[in-house]
């Protein structure tokens, strides 16, 4: 346990001070006081991120989850190089379902409701619940029905689109887990599940599948690793997609592959030759989408090199390239609207508008119902751009 957690007791009450002053602070302000202590620590470390992955889970359960997240905010305004919180919400997700599984579907609407670290608690939650469970055909059966409803809108739950297809990709990342790392199978249940009445999630969920062989975290990822025939590196990988004939399995297969290409995918300069030799061109596009999306989360603090990212892929897809960073900015946080708007007015020429107003069109795909973030948002690019935009209410 970190020496910033040692005053924080079992029911989240601090035991451990120094003077009457520090401790009056503490117990009246435990949020701001605990992200000032892990921001102190982590930002003498040479890796930010993976320090705020390691300490922030640590206070779940002497924390509740909405104080966590709080904490977390607070941490991102102290340091703004770390942005991309996806992982850590992932771990939290992780230890909340490890403390009671069988209410796994409960814990869902506790993500945070402005979608920050992009939704990276449900994706812990989903895949946290089942990570050490193999079903056989009749247990799967009888659990898909639970499945079909994690992800779909309830009583305590309103979920934007947006929020649905993050969700439904975290279902691909279990399946793997619950097959036994049986890719068909884990195709065939997205086939099921992903078709879902408010939605197709299909895609994002056979993305989740091919995500979970090229992205392995934890020690079980890599052991659901060593169970495929054959791993996947930069030399075969293209030659262990094309096994799958239908050519959104193989695109999927293809462009989750990004991590294999990392440097060239992330600096925008390698894109257009990891986008190449696609199954038809509907997947090449979809291959630009992903690589895109890529930079913009790994260029989260850094507008100016994302930028520069996006003016080495080829001019035609530059606008591509410029609209999905500044999406990623609402995805990892939809209070980011303006960030997200201000990023367009760097692209060059005509795609400075574009970008503003396909943000604007897909508004209502980021946005919960009645989100006041969407207000905001639109209310700033209705009025610094001339762009009307309707919020769903």
């Amino acid at each position: 346990m970190s020496r910033w957690y040692i005053g924080i007791g079992a029911g989240g009450v601090l035991v451990l001070f120094v003077g009457g002053g520090l401790f009056a602070f503490l117990t009246t302000h435990p949020s701001t006081a605990t992200a000032q202590e892990i921001s102190s620590l982590c930002m003498s470390e040479p890796d930010h991120e993976r320090c705020y992955e390691r300490e922030v889970p640590n206070l779940y359960p002497a924390l509740p989850l909405p104080k966590i997240f709080d904490i977390v905010r607070d941490i991102r305004r102290r340091d703004p190089s770390y942005q991309f919180c996806h992982v850590l919400a992932h771990k939290l997700g992780e230890n909340a379902v490890a403390a009671d599984p069988s209410h796994w579907l409960d814990l869902i609407p506790l993500n945070p409701s402005d979608g920050m670290c992009s939704n990276g608690f449900i994706h812990g939650v989903i895949v946290g619940r089942f990570r050490n469970d193999v079903l056989d055909d009749a247990t799967l059966q009888k659990t898909v029905k639970d499945f079909q409803s994690a992800c779909e809108p309830r009583a305590n739950w309103h979920p934007s689109s947006l929020d649905q297809a993050i969700c439904y990709h975290g279902m691909g990342h279990l399946f793997m887990f619950i097959t036994n790392a049986d890719i068909k199978k884990s195709i065939d249940v997205c086939g099921v599940v992903g078709k879902s009445p408010t939605g197709n999630f299909l895609r994002v969920c056979s993305e989740g599948v091919f995500m979970q062989i090229y992205q392995p975290l934890e020690p079980d990822d890599f052991a659901l690793l060593n169970l495929l025939p054959e791993k996947p590196t930069a030399e075969n990988y293209r030659r262990l997609c094309s096994a799958y004939t239908d050519p959104a399995v193989q695109g999927a297969c293809l462009r989750e592959a990004w991590p294999l290409a990392r440097e060239g995918v992330t600096s925008g300069t390698g894109v257009a030759k990891f986008c190449s030799k696609q199954p038809n061109a509907e997947q090449e596009s979809d291959c630009y989408d992903t690589a895109t999306a890529i930079i913009g989360r790994m260029h989260l603090a850094d507008p100016d090199g994302a930028a520069t990212a996006c003016t080495a892929l080829p001019q035609s897809r530059q606008s591509v390239c410029f609209i999905s960073v500044a999406q990623a900015q609402i995805e990892e946080d939809r209070e980011k609207g303006a960030d997200a708007l201000a990023f367009c007015s760097r692209a060059p020429g005509d795609i400075a508008s574009q970008c503003v107003q396909t943000l604007v069109e897909r508004s209502s795909s980021y946005f919960p119902p009645d989100s006041p973030d969407q207000d905001a948002f639109c209310a700033l690019a209705s009025a610094e751009y001339h762009t009307p935009c309707t919020t769903n209410r």
